[in-house]
């Protein structure tokens, strides 16, 4: 709860309506909180919180929320990114969440992640479509990197897309 208060400031900035604003706050503790909203509304816009320490999160949401994702790892051909979460702490650990939809079926989509997760030398740890046409995969390099795929079918012949980054 002790961020509480920063969250909801991030949220209300990003709902703005300006294409950039920032503020900075200090906490009880005398430690410093910067927080940034891009984007011109709350459905095509960044909001990032970075600490004095050197941890950064950012919220997004909108085509421009999946660009520049962890490991090199690309938005899939064609889908609509709804919204994505990264951070990374100071020690250059982070990661990444990213929900997309596309009109492809599950398990394209986990075979594109497969070869993806390839071409940067990581092996594969589990593949597999269930029930219902559900499809996973998961994957990971030498350096304990991991990337995790889960593609469902949705309503409307759209599948989404979740995407699990973690970096080391």
């Amino acid at each position: 709860m002790k961020y509480s208060g920063i969250l909801i400031a991030a949220m209300a900035l990003a709902a703005c309506g300006q294409s950039e604003k920032k503020t900075t706050i200090t906490t009880e503790d005398g430690k410093t909180v910067t927080i940034s909203a891009n984007g011109n509304d709350a459905e095509n816009g960044t909001a990032t919180i970075t600490t004095d320490d050197g941890d950064k999160v950012t919220f997004g949401s909108g085509p421009a929320s999946g660009k520049n994702l962890p490991l090199g790892i690309p938005v899939y051909p064609g889908a609509e990114v709804k919204g994505n979460i990264t951070g990374a702490g100071g020690d250059g650990k982070g990661g990444a969440m990213v929900i997309m939809t596309t009109s492809d079926a599950p398990d394209k989509g986990a075979a594109f992640y497969k070869a993806e997760a390839e071409k940067r030398g990581m092996t594969s740890k589990s593949s597999e479509t269930m029930i219902g046409n559900m499809a996973s995969f998961s994957a990971e390099n030498d350096k304990a990197e991991k990337l995790v795929a889960t593609i469902t079918p949705g309503e409307g012949g759209q599948s989404q897309v979740m995407l699990v980054i973690e970096t080391k």
